[in-house]
């Protein structure tokens, strides 16, 4: 499954239209449209509502074994043209300083850029990074249930030091609309890279010891699939793994363990 997140319909709209998105009359917290093995969820402004859609429809589809997501959304820049795209490959919170390194597809040909989220809206561009409101938001959930590798954010410039048009929501969906076939390209790539991950097997002698060591919920256990499959891709042994939660009590204390040497790692890349 891929997830779309989007903070605002004018954002998802040529996303909705180009796969042919259906509105669900079910969802109520958020609006939320559906395809084949695809959904887009409208979250609002911000990272808070960022990080709760994100959440909330992780939870709404516990069946997906594997998730994919992009957040879909325009930026501020200083000197960038209006309508230029980026992807994400560092994502900063203003407010708590957390940083989140997505791990661009290998097969993208679409420039990178850092992102600074902001809690509020500003026009005090810096040179060297994109601004948003949602960036830290969507990472700070999606990366509870999914890889870096599967966590994808890409943003078009909509104001700059010149020009300012992201309350334009016309002009909005129209900026997103001229990019519809790179948008696809990145999807594409990322339904083969969420294959490839998926046909990737744990190896299930550690598995099994790891569950045995607490009690996960089935929340806990998607988490922690998620971590120990990122650990193994990157050539950590299950035995030097196992050793290093072997005084961990609880499945909580696991997970943030696991998460704390993930994060490590990730630095590295």
């Amino acid at each position: 499954m891929l997830i779309w997140v989007c903070a605002l319909h004018c954002e998802a709209k040529p996303v909705i239209d180009y796969y042919r998105l259906k509105k669900s009359h079910d969802a109520r917290a958020f609006d939320v449209y559906h395809g084949d093995d695809m959904v887009c969820i409208i979250s609002g402004i911000g990272k808070v509502a960022s990080a709760a859609a994100s959440a909330w429809i992780a939870a709404s589809n516990p069946g997906a074994t594997s998730i994919a997501w992009i957040n879909l959304g325009v930026a501020g820049a200083a000197e960038h043209e209006i309508g230029d795209m980026f992807l994400l490959n560092k994502v900063v919170d203003a407010d708590s300083g957390q940083r989140y390194y997505p791990a661009p597809v290998a097969a993208s040909s679409l420039a990178g850029s850092a992102c600074l989220t902001l809690g509020q809206p500003s026009d005090n561009y810096r040179e060297d990074t994109l601004f948003d409101m949602e960036a830290s938001g969507f990472m700070h959930a999606a990366l509870r249930f999914s890889s870096a590798e599967l966590t994808q954010s890409l943003k078009i410039v909509s104001d700059n030091r010149r020009q300012q048009t992201g309350k334009n929501r016309q002009r909005v969906s129209e900026l997103v609309q001229q990019h519809i076939d790179s948008i696809d390209r990145q999807v594409r790539a990322l339904f083969e890279l969420k294959r490839e991950i998926a046909a990737l097997e744990l190896a299930p002698e550690a598995w099994q010891q790891l569950l045995s060591m607490a009690h996960f919920t089935q929340t806990q256990k998607n988490r922690l699939r998620v971590l120990w499959r990122y650990l193994g891709n990157r050539n950590f042994s299950s035995e030097s793994l196992l050793g290093q939660l072997a005084a961990q009590k609880s499945a909580r204390s696991i997970i943030q363990t696991l998460e704390q040497i993930s994060f490590r790692d990730s630095e590295d890349l």
